[in-house]
């Protein structure tokens, strides 16, 4: 069965988990706002040619090293296109949308809170990375990625580096 895998021509799919790392802080929406977004998601994606895979992805959001006094929301999803330029390259696009919140949390007891909004809304995006695969075992992988995060609000632009682990077929 391991024999007939190898050979066939029959496509095949990959997906998994990542974990991303947005360089930008978020003082630009508010200076007493401190901390960086981190964002845990998934993709996936079969493929479409020889050379290209299409898929699939999304992630939430979360503040690394924020302030105690914030609350921070991220999310989004999309469709991903990933061209394979060579055995452990390729090159990702995530194009969709998704919404974000940040608010700051004024005064609070044990029985309230008063929260403050600072800025919320939709965006589209357009996320372009490039990744290098460092293979596990035939059926797994492990990437680096660097990315540019560009949603169409621009205090949420960042540069990304994060890590994915990929499970499935490598190749068609």
């Amino acid at each position: 069965m391991g024999v007939m895998a190898e050979t066939s021509t029959a496509g095949g799919g990959r997906g998994g988990p990542f974990l991303e790392y947005h360089a930008n802080p978020l003082s630009r929406f508010d200076p007493g706002v401190t901390g960086s977004p981190i964002v845990i998601g998934g993709i996936g994606y079969a493929w479409a040619t020889s050379k290209f895979r299409l898929g699939g992805g999304g992630g939430g959001g979360f503040l690394w090293n924020g302030s105690d006094n914030l609350s921070f929301g991220l999310g989004y999803g999309g469709m991903v296109g990933e061209y394979v330029i060579g055995n452990w390259f390729n090159a990702r696009m995530l194009i969709g949308g998704g919404g974000y919140s940040i608010s700051k949390v004024t005064f609070e007891t044990d029985s309230s809170k008063i929260v403050q909004k600072i800025n919320s809304g939709g965006f589209i995006l357009f996320h372009p990375s490039v990744n290098v695969e460092i293979k596990i075992y035939s059926w797994a992988s492990l990437a680096l990625t660097a990315g540019y995060f560009l949603p169409n609000v621009g205090k949420l632009h960042a540069f990304t580096c994060g890590v994915n682990l990929m499970f499935g077929t490598n190749r068609r």
